[in-house]
This record gives structure tokens, sequence and C-alpha cells, in this order.
């Protein structure tokens, strides 16, 4: 071997390295690499090379666009259901196609959880595929720009760039398609998707109005009960934080964080909080401390995410709480430099100086829309922090806001639902029912500024209390439709259909009314428990594409029958119909059957092509079966090649959306035969 000619300066090994990369990574890796080369020319190669690896780690290029990414999942898609051409056990398919996942650094659907007819619709799904390496680009993407040191104060802050364009083209692209998708309900009334969406917690100045407004209900019951406010801060410990802020106050400066582990993303740290948090709960619960109010989650300059909290308290248990926090907030590295400082801070509520509400707003803001803020603590426009923010919550799946104690908010909104009450209805559920509707008014206060605000405090109230936990009065009513079927063949979820309530109320049966008060007997009327049901206001509604400019449909609107191709790997099924006699769309094993199967004619088996003998205008058809036309040949937008079909643009999203479903149908005991798809159409 001539090892004179094997041997690769270092330069042009190193700008081989990161050539793979986005560009504006590839200067940073070398200015890094080439600062320290000098000094100690094994370390820095040992260095960048480790980097490298964990970069080129992620399948799919760092610098791919959203479209690739669909591209991308489209393909696996194919591969998926093009084994299944090849492997015709069921167990067998499942363990190829999870390796398939898995070599794209994903994790399969779990075989405890998911059966195996579901699991294999959810591989061979184009949608499945893009949603999951949508998620897995992206953090990977961030991932690698918080080890670079992009995301920092002073360059990216709480989140790069690429993570903040692709949430607002991602919003953009969501917008779009709720303005051009049009809901008529039963009553005739034709909305935007956009509009409904304005009505709900979506709106944001709506999420941060309810915020608001179950934290100064909160705050009212504190005072009325005498207890005390806490607002604290939790912080993640030196090691999960990537940079590090020194200097004095006048002229500080960031740089790397030595003690940083390499390995800590954002959605790590919400963990560990979420741990910490758990075991703090856990110790007040032993000891009979109750705490009720609201914590928020918020990325501190590298994205390293911190805990705010404001909760209420027994004024006579604030050390027992301080307590508990300190002793698991501090249980990972105790004893850093300025953990007792900085790890955790308390500030009690001082009622005379302004309520809860006051102490949390410009977080809320923050969070959602920068409302009423001009800029954050670093000196940036709360329009763009809010954004960022945002942006680094969607990108790591952090749940920014989340209720502390209390009953769930889940029955205030089902109940703004609920029109009116049935007479006779229990005292608490008339209570929460006049707090949730916008004639609620406070304890007999006539200011008419104040009558027209709901009234989270008297809802808590009639539910129970701040403390009920799991015991509050009124729930959600939900019901499960038998028979109706996921997208993936599942049985679906239930949906809530109203609110319901226990009460005692006393009762006097019919054959004791005519018996006489004065019996010398005397005369106790009975108790009774009594179940109540209300049904709350919802409307059917049907999605349809709101016409365009140049009088075409959108694709939610058109519907046309596509092509479709049956891959059948035994005997026994020809047309879409089993030779027992069972019809398409029939449900086999909770798994339902394409609708579709059977429905044009001149179907083949074993992916031949779709054809009609006769059919007019049509390229010939060349499929296992015998010669025909292949119909819809006349269109522009569809191409023949050897007697196929092939499906182009909106046509083929539109077949995608309706067929990802692929059946497994037992017969017997064993698993003889199975009907797959339609699956995709694809070159032979």
């Amino acid at each position: 071997m001539n090892f004179a000619r094997a041997f690769v300066p270092d330069p042009v090994w190193a700008a081989g390295r990161v050539a793979p990369l986005p560009a504006r990574w590839q200067g940073r890796l070398l200015d890094a690499w080439g600062k320290t080369h000098k000094a100690d020319r094994t370390g820095a190669n040992i260095a960048l090379r480790e980097t490298t690896e964990k970069l080129l780690a992620v399948r799919i290029p760092l610098d791919a666009t959203d479209a690739q990414i669909c591209d991308a999942a489209q393909a696996l898609a194919e591969r998926c259901a093009s084994a299944a051409e090849r492997i015709h056990e069921p167990g067998a398919l499942r363990r190829h196609m999870e390796s398939i996942v898995r070599g794209q650094g994903l994790e399969p659907p779990d075989p405890c959880g998911v059966l195996l007819g579901p699991a294999l619709a959810r591989m061979t799904c184009h949608q499945w595929w893009r949603r999951k390496l949508r998620v897995h680009h992206g953090r990977s993407v961030e991932a690698a720009a918080i080890r670079l040191g992009y995301v920092r104060k002073g360059r990216e802050i709480y989140c790069s760039n690429e993570a903040l364009q692709s949430r607002l083209q991602q919003n953009a692209r969501n917008l779009a398609s709720l303005e051009n998708t049009t809901a008529t309900n039963e009553l005739g009334q034709e909305y935007t998707l956009a509009e409904l969406a304005a009505k709900g917690p979506a709106n944001k100045a709506i999420r941060r109005a309810e915020l608001m407004t179950r934290i100064a209900g909160f705050e009212r019951i504190a005072r009325d009960m005498g207890h005390e406010g806490l607002f604290m801060t939790i912080t993640c410990p030196s090691r999960m934080h990537r940079m590090r802020t020194v200097g004095p106050k006048h002229a500080r400066v960031v740089v790397d964080n030595p003690r940083w582990d390499t390995v800590t993303t954002p959605r790590i740290a919400q963990a560990y909080l979420s741990k910490v948090w758990a075991r703090i709960r856990a110790k007040l619960a032993r000891i009979k401390i109750g705490l009720y109010g609201f914590r928020i989650a918020e990325p501190q300059h590298d994205g390293t995410p911190h805990w705010h909290f404001v909760v209420f308290h027994d004024a006579a248990h604030t050390q027992q709480v301080r307590g508990a926090v300190l002793e698991h907030a501090l249980k990972d590295s105790p004893n850093e430099p300025g953990a007792h400082t900085h790890r955790v801070d308390f500030k009690a509520i001082d009622w005379s100086k302004g309520g809860a509400a006051g102490y949390i707003a410009k977080y809320v803001a923050k969070n959602i829309d920068g409302y009423r803020l001009e800029n954050d603590l670093h000196g940036n426009p709360s329009m763009e922090t809010s954004a960022r923010v945002e942006a680094w919550a969607s990108r790591w799946g952090i749940r920014q806001f989340q209720q502390v104690g209390g009953p769930p908010v889940g029955p205030w909104r089902e109940l703004r639902r609920v029109e009116a009450l049935p007479a006779g209805a229990p005292a608490h559920l008339v209570q929460a029912h006049e707090a949730v509707n916008k004639v609620a008014k406070f304890g007999g206060d006539a200011n008419a500024a104040t009558a027209g605000r709901v009234a989270w405090d008297n809802y808590v109230r009639a539910q129970g209390g701040v403390f009920c936990g799991r015991e509050y009065r009124i729930k959600v009513t939900k019901v499960t439709d038998e028979g109706r079927l996921t997208s993936y063949g599942e049985q679906a979820g239930p949906r809530p259909v109203g609110i319901e309530t226990t009460s005692v109320e006393t009762w006097v049966p019919a054959e004791i009314l005519a018996m006489h008060p004065m019996d010398r007997h005397g005369f106790e009327p009975l108790r009774r428990t009594v179940h109540w049901f209300v049904e709350s206001t919802r409307h059917q509604w049907v999605i349809s594409g709101r016409a365009r400019s140049t009088g075409g449909v959108s694709i939610a609107a058109a519907k046309p029958s596509p092509w479709t191709r049956v891959n059948n790997c035994t005997e026994g099924v020809s047309n879409g119909t089993r030779n027992n006699g069972e019809p398409a769309g029939a449900v086999l094993a909770g798994i339902r059957k394409s609708g579709a199967a059977g429905e044009n004619p001149g179907e083949r088996l074993h992916g031949a092509a779709v054809a009609a003998a006769g059919a007019d205008a049509g390229c010939a058809g060349t499929g296992e079966t015998g010669a025909g036309t292949v119909g819809h040949g006349a269109d522009g937008g569809k191409r023949c090649h050897q007697g196929s079909v092939w499906l182009d643009g909106e046509d083929l999203q539109r077949w995608h959306e309706r067929y990802s479903v692929g059946v497994w149908a037992p017969r017997g005991e064993a698993l003889r035969r199975w009907v797959c798809g339609p699956w995709m159409p694809r070159r032979r």
C-alpha cells in the first residue's frame, strides 16, 4: 500500500468531515477546530470527529426543507408497503417494518399497546412517517444548534433561527389550510375553520384571558381563606446548561459552560423538572399539605427550561412547603457553586402591594403573545420573544402552562356549551353553570364593571373547593361509539357529550303521601341519590373545501374514485370480496377493510393495473389477468406507463388521505391470508 498517497492533510480531512453539514455550521466547526489544532492536534481531530458523528447521525440532511421531509416520508411508507409483497408472515413483516423505522432513528409503534393490523397501517402511512420525521429532524437540528453554541443571548435567543422559521412556516401553512376549508352545520351555518378556531383556546387572546381568569379566581379564594401566596422559581443544575453568563452585572458576557454534560437537551431538562416536582408533591401529600395555583415553563436564554410557580397554601405551612422544595430541587448537584443562591428562588406575595396575578401576568404574556410587554429581560421585543418561546415549546414538545391543584378545566369548558339546566338541578350544578357563563356575579357584587365577568372561584367552590382532588363533583360525560374506527382501524376514543353530577335529595314515596304529619310514629322524608346528566350543545359539521378563484375545488372537497391496487398474497380473494360472500368494507378482527375494495371494475390481483374492458380513451391494460383499457386515460394529469396509471399531484395526495389502512384478516385460528390496502400505486 502506498502510505504517502493514503495520507490526507488535516485541513482537507476537516473540510471533508463538515462538508455534509449546513453551510453556516461548517465555518463554526472549522473555526473551533482551527483554534485548538495548533496546540492539540489529536484532541482537535477527535473532537471534530465526535461532533460530526453526532450531527450526521440523522439520516435526513440537517438542512433539508419540509418538502424534502415529506418526500422522505412518502418513500419510507412505500418501502414498508412494498415489503408486504415479499414477506407474507405477519410477525416477520412487522419486525421488518420496525427495523426500517429504527433505521431512521425513530421508535416503531409500541408492540404492547398497538395491535398488529394498526401497527402495519401506521408504518405504511406517509402521514405517520411525516409526523415522526418532522419531530425527529426538528429536534436533531435544534440539538445541533445548541451543541454548536448558536442558541444563546446575543445570537439566537431561546431557539435557533431554523426552529423559528420552521414554526412560522408551519403556522402559515396551518392558517392557509384553515382559511381554505369550510364547515357547515345542520343549521346551515357556514364558517371557515379559521373562524371556528378563533372562538376557542386556540386563539391566543382567549387562551391568555382564560389563564388570567383562573389565576385571579385562585387568588380570590386564597384571600377569602386567609392563605398565603408564594412565587417561586426552580432551575436546572449547571450540567444541563450549554452556556453560562459571567462578569459584573453591567458587563456580563456569555461563554461556554465547562460543566455542560454534552447530552442534555431542553426536553431532557423538562423531564428532570417534572420528576423534581412530582417528588415535591408526593412529599407534601404525605404531610397533608395542599397547594393550588399555576406553574409556567419557559426557556432561559440558551433554551434550558426553568419553572415559575404562583401557588397558595395555608399560612401555617410556609416552612414545610419551602423545605420540601429545597430538599428535592437541590438533590442533584447540591454542592456546585451558586446552587443555593440560584437554583431555587422564593418570593412571598404581599397582598397589600397587589395581587398574585400581577406577579405572573408578564410570564403568561411572554409565553403566549407578548400582550402589553415592550421588551423581555434581555431587551428583546416582546413579539419576537413570544414567537421564539412558542417555537421553542413546539420544537421540544414542552407544556408551558399547568394548573396545580383545584378542579380540572374540562368541565368548565363543557359547561359553557350548556345553554340551560333542567328544572330542579342541584344547587352546586346551578352555581357552576352560572360561574362559567357571562352572567356570573360575585357574591352580590352589583358593580356593572364586574358583573359580566366569569368567576373561576365560584366554579371551584361548586366543584368542592381547591382541595377536592379527584373527587370533584361535576365531570365531563363521554361516550364511545361502537364500530367507529380511526384511520388505522382502531376503536375510536370516547367523545364528550355533556356533563354529569350526583346529588342527594329528600324523597317522599307516593304511597305515604297521605300519612298524617302528626302521626305518633313521626315522619322523616327518605334520602336518595340522583345522577344528573345534561347534554351540551354540539353541532354536526360537514367539512368541505372552499372554491378557489380559478373555479377549482380544494383537496378536501374533491372526492374522485381513486385508482387502487390490491395486494393479495394468498388464494381466496378476488375483486375485494371473500369467497364466503363477505362484502367489501366489513370489519375483520376489529380492523376496517377498505371500503373501496371491489368498487372499480376489472380490479386485478397481485397489484395488476386497474382496468375496465371497453373504457374510453384509456391506455392499453396489460394486467396479469388479461388485457383491458384503463379508465380516465384522457385525463392529462395522469401518466400511462406500460398499461398502468400513476397518480400525480392532488390526485395522489387525495388517494393517500383516503386509503392508508392495511388489513389483517384472520381466518379461523390461523392468519392464513391478509388483504392489504389499497396500497400506494408505484412503478414496478
